[in-house]
């Protein structure tokens, strides 16, 4: 890829992540939930036992800056800690109803707006975009 293409690409992102992002879909995404709030809920949720610093490393925070997302989580009454079944020196995150309702309204809604720009798109394209969008979010997660 040259140099020219890449503000191009950069720009193109950046109104990806906007829009899907905590500022778009007209703020109606994840309630009251920042985006770190956001990926702190769902890595509890699909983390069995997950102790708060496992959050940290899945948002790349130190673990005082995960307890204090984890903190603000379980204010708003969408986690709850609990002491680890293995180690009771361990403090564990567990989803409350609340929390996994916020879940699933957020997953139908995203879904909702992928379908609907991917509509639009060409069949023959979605494979590879598809492809795309996956390998970039292993990429980061490394």
């Amino acid at each position: 890829m040259n140099k020219t293409q890449m503000p191009e690409l950069s720009r193109a992102l950046i109104e990806i992540v906007w829009h899907f992002g905590p500022k778009g879909l007209d703020g109606q995404c994840c309630e009251n939930l920042s985006l770190p709030e956001f990926l702190a809920l769902d890595k509890v949720a699909g983390t069995k036992d997950c102790p708060v610093q496992e959050v940290g490393h899945a948002l790349g925070f130190t673990k005082s800056g995960a307890t204090r997302i984890v903190n603000r989580l379980e204010k708003k009454g969408y986690v709850e800690k609990v002491r680890s079944d293995e180690d009771a020196r361990v403090c564990c995150v567990i989803v409350t109803k609340d929390g996994e309702r916020i879940l699933k309204s957020a997953t139908e809604r995203y879904s909702k707006e992928l379908e609907r720009i991917v509509s639009r798109m060409p069949e023959e394209s979605l494979p590879k975009m598809k492809e795309l969008l996956i390998t970039m979010a292993r990429l980061l997660k490394q």
